[in-house]
């Protein structure tokens, strides 16, 4: 018994097709990655004023695209929140029936 490490399709590379060439999906994942990152860099540069943002208990200055990014987080947030709450309930319900 011998081993044969071309035979061994245990550790094939997913990155490759049959044909011999690189994954499609790999290669516009790359460019759709690549492309966001040139976005937001672009974004950030065309957004660098500093602003007052005034929330309920406080005020703060700050850069534009950094109350963007904090309330597209908070937002994401509070959205898994309420998706956790409501799958919670889903449940408990289907558990009583």
């Amino acid at each position: 018994m011998s081993y044969k490490p071309e035979s061994s399709s245990r550790f094939e590379d997913s990155t490759e097709v049959p044909g011999g060439g690189v994954d499609a999906r790999l290669i516009a994942r790359l460019v759709v990655g690549l492309a966001v990152v040139v976005l937001a860099v672009i974004f950030v540069v065309r957004n660098s004023e500093r602003v007052e943002l005034r929330f309920i208990f406080f005020d703060v200055t700050t850069r534009v695209w950094v109350g963007l990014v904090v309330a597209l987080v908070l937002g994401a947030l509070l959205g898994q929140g309420i998706e956790a709450v409501v799958r919670r309930r889903r449940r408990r319900r289907s558990a009583r029936q």
